[in-house]
């Protein structure tokens, strides 16, 4: 394995309130690249490519790269659906490398392999980027437990929130807080990472890490998963961007914005008006990190093509899937579609009643809702 690499600085042991002892870890947990090309199957310059015997559901052909004797990722390619582009192909990057390998390294490393492959970066799946902390800084639960007795307000659009909890000592701990769906745009986590230690489930590299910083004690995870959807809006976003850490901090700050938003709660007339809680100061942890906070800006999207007609053949592409005994090819294209046209809120009004016209008025006897979330949860 790699040397772990320090991605975060040391702090001065000080705490006033408004001063934050301790250190933060910053950096990418989590990457699938989209690319575009007919990558090569032999081994060349380094790059060794093991052919899985099966595929997925959605790809004919699945490999894992290795690179310079190191497990770079694993690529998949050949879609099974012809509504997808048949030169269309997923990286995703082994976890360890984003806490063994320097980002500067690591795009050097990717740019390597791709041009080896034969692929050109087209965007992004998924990204995932965390930040871990000491509970001394940011105590979570005092912050839940005063979301919970209306001590502070959650501001924006209506959104899903779902805490997690376990008993110690006859008494709830919480352990953590979702905002959003998973299959939003930006889905935040915060937990408790270190209960992974307990568990025995800790990757040895992160826990490496956190030694290397100082990071002790009980560590919390604060956490966005962005989508293509998101990502695709923002402006300056390039395979180069993704492995620059200033980016991925901006970017972070950005993804907070307008989602999880804490207000003090004084009772004014609207949420907007309260005075903003800083759990994350985003300046504070930028210069603890030695990184700039810059604004980063939203792309303005053209969209040419109607919602409803992307609603019509939403509605065709499950009519299909469910009158060939779930074909997931059918499937697939469905939530490209909603991430693209952001229709998640119209779906999930009008997926029940669909559903039901279809089994007692096209009268398609082959439903299985519980296959159908399985296959809805696979990656396109």
């Amino acid at each position: 394995m790699l040397d772990t690499v320090k991605q975060g600085v040391n702090v001065p042991a000080r705490y006033n309130g408004d001063l934050l002892d301790g250190v933060y870890s910053l950096g990418t947990d989590y990457l699938i690249l989209n690319l575009t090309g007919d990558p090569i199957t032999d081994t060349q310059d380094g790059l060794t490519i093991d052919l899985a015997d099966y595929g997925t559901k959605v790809y004919k052909h699945r490999a894992t790269l290795t690179y310079k004797g190191h497990a770079f990722g694993t690529m998949v390619f050949k879609p099974r659906s012809n509504v997808i582009d048949e030169k269309f192909v997923q990286l995703q990057l082994e976890n360890h490398l984003f806490y063994t390998v320097e980002p500067r390294e690591l795009y050097t490393m990717t740019t390597e392999i791709l041009d080896i492959l034969g692929l050109d970066y087209v965007g992004v799946n998924r990204l995932d980027i965390a930040l871990d902390f000491s509970e001394k800084q940011h105590d979570i639960p005092e912050l839940l437990k005063g979301i919970f007795n209306g001590d502070f307000l959650i501001s924006g659009r209506e959104k899903d929130v779902n805490v997690y909890t376990k008993t110690k000592k006859g008494q709830i701990e919480f352990t953590g807080v979702q905002i959003g769906k998973r299959s939003s745009s930006r889905f935040c986590r915060i937990y408790d990472k270190s209960r992974e230690m307990q568990t025995g489930t800790l990757k040895p590299y992160i826990s490496s890490l956190w030694e290397t910083l100082g990071l002790d004690g009980k560590i919390w995870r604060y956490e966005y998963q962005l989508s293509n959807k998101y990502l695709s809006e923002i402006e300056g976003l390039t395979l180069e961007s993704l492995f620059d850490r200033e980016f991925i901090f901006n970017l972070l700050q950005k993804a907070s914005e307008n989602h999880f938003e804490i207000k003090h709660n004084t009772g004014k007339s609207e949420v907007n008006k309260e005075e903003t809680y800083n759990f994350v100061d985003f300046e504070k942890v930028g210069r603890f990190v030695g990184l700039a906070k810059k604004a980063i800006g939203r792309l303005v999207r053209n969209i040419k093509e109607t919602f409803i007609g992307q609603q019509r053949m939403i509605k065709g592409l499950l009519r299909s899937y469910f009158a060939t005994n779930h074909d997931v090819r059918f499937l697939l294209p469905v939530r490209r579609i909603l991430n693209d046209f952001d229709l998640w809120d119209w779906y999930d009004r009008k997926i029940s009643q669909y559903i039901h016209e279809f089994k007692y008025r096209e009268m398609i006897k082959c439903i299985d809702l519980s296959r159908y979330e399985s296959d809805f949860e696979l990656e396109c």
